[in-house]
């Protein structure tokens, strides 16, 4: 019931903000100028019937799609107006209407280091994902899990372009510690609006903390963006804090894929040090109840879930991602890890989205804790009966011993605790 009001006004305000362009039957002219999207015609790429649809002019009621998106729209020079921009529901994860996307993929190579097991939760998601998209009626689903025991990664459409919704603000967020490592800002003076930004999935306080990193949130943007450059994101794309990004712009983009990638880095403290991956990871952890409901939505009290979630109804289907790193104590005592990544786009309803990502993330708990097991507490012992107290006796003088110290017995060292 929390969830309706804000609902009811991110569709209205999907539908509005998508009906003035629309309706004035807008033709827009979109071309690469860096070179870093693939066209899609060059790489085959899985991709469900409604995204099929979309890539069709048919998706797209008055607006003719002829190249890729035109990334100089929000170049840093010039910068962008600060314009006001409507103010977003408390709880919210939306964005606002935006372009199409462009007609590329990602180039990371599927599914190449999985071992038979995995490949075959792969084809059980795959099937999931062929047979739901029919159900609905059409939805773009794309889903990548890492285990971060070994390394190995499989993915539906992982390298197929989505919108973000507020998932796009996790490099809002790694642009921040990055900053925080460097020893150029401090989080003091912060926890609220990171808590409320990342955790809450918030845009104003995601926001308010850029801009008292970097004197600007467009800055803040700016260094996020060429963050994911230096990592290797070529198809992922920031473009702006949702609701901050001008009057209709370039859309935010990610594939399962890079996310995925950037998790797992974040894992194995390949972005930062050792405090600032905990830190990291501790905001992630520290999601507000209500929006725990796609990744964590189905998880048991064992899983330890970080994750960060995006959500909003488009001029063309409601957009639900999520994505996070899931831990939890194996059976043999020790803690195990895998990164999974959840996008949607183009489902016809809010639900249709948001339900299958809780129970696809299901399957793969299920599937991650049938290989490692879960920890279950020793069965205390039985309290013995109390015993009787012997009657005492004469205490017998002691005999001479040798006084030599014995050697102490080596003592096995403990166990080292996880880090993370």
């Amino acid at each position: 019931m929390f969830r309706l009001d804000p609902k009811m006004v991110r569709i209205a305000s999907g539908v509005g903000l998508a009906s003035a362009p629309l309706a004035l039957g807008v033709v827009i002219v979109l071309a690469s100028l860096d070179g870093s999207a693939k066209d899609a015609s060059s790489q085959a790429t899985a991709r469900s019937s409604a995204a099929v649809r979309c890539a069709g002019e048919q998706s797209y009621p008055g607006i003719t799609v002829e190249a890729v998106v035109d990334w100089s729209r929000s170049s840093a020079s010039p910068a962008p107006s600060e314009t006001p921009a409507p103010s977003p529901q408390e709880g919210t994860g939306g964005d606002q209407t935006s372009a199409p996307l462009p007609q590329a993929s990602g180039n990371i190579p599927e599914n190449v280091n999985a071992s038979p097991d995995f490949l075959a939760l792969r084809d059980q998601l795959e099937s999931a994902i062929v047979a739901y998209d029919g159900d609905v009626g059409g939805i773009d689903v794309a889903i990548a899990v890492t285990d971060l025991q070994n390394g190995e990664t499989i993915s539906v459409g992982g390298n197929v372009l989505h919108r973000t919704g507020c998932v796009i603000n996790l490099f809002a967020l790694l642009g921040a510690v990055s900053q925080f490592q460097a020893g150029n800002a401090s989080p003091d003076g912060l926890d609220y609006s990171i808590k409320k930004g990342i955790g809450g999935s918030y845009p104003p306080e995601v926001k308010n903390f850029t801009q008292s990193i970097f004197g600007s949130y467009w800055e803040g943007t700016y260094y996020a963006r060429s963050l994911m450059s230096s990592w290797g994101m070529t198809a992922s794309y920031f473009d702006h804090i949702p609701f901050y990004g001008g009057e209709y712009p370039s859309p935010n983009i990610l594939t399962a894929l890079e996310t995925n990638d950037i998790l797992a880095r974040l894992w194995n403290e390949q972005l930062f040090d050792y405090q600032w991956t905990v830190y990291t990871l501790g905001v992630l952890r520290d999601s507000y109840w209500y929006v725990n409901y796609i990744l964590p939505g189905r998880l048991p009290p064992e899983a330890t879930v970080g994750h960060k979630i995006g959500y909003y109804a488009d001029w063309d289907g409601w957009v639900n991602n999520d994505t996070g790193i899931v831990t939890f104590q194996g059976a043999d005592g020790t803690k195990n890890a895998y990164a999974i990544t959840y996008l949607s786009q183009l489902a016809n309803t809010e639900r249709a989205g948001y339900s299958f990502g809780a129970r696809i993330s299901r399957d793969v708990w299920d599937w991650m804790v049938g290989k490692y097991g879960l920890w279950q507490p020793p069965t205390p012992e039985p309290t013995p009966p109390p015993t009787l107290e012997p009657t005492p006796q004469p205490t017998p003088t002691p005999a001479p011993s040798d006084t030599s110290t014995a050697s102490p017995s080596p003592v096995e060292s403990a166990t080292r605790t996880p880090r993370h």
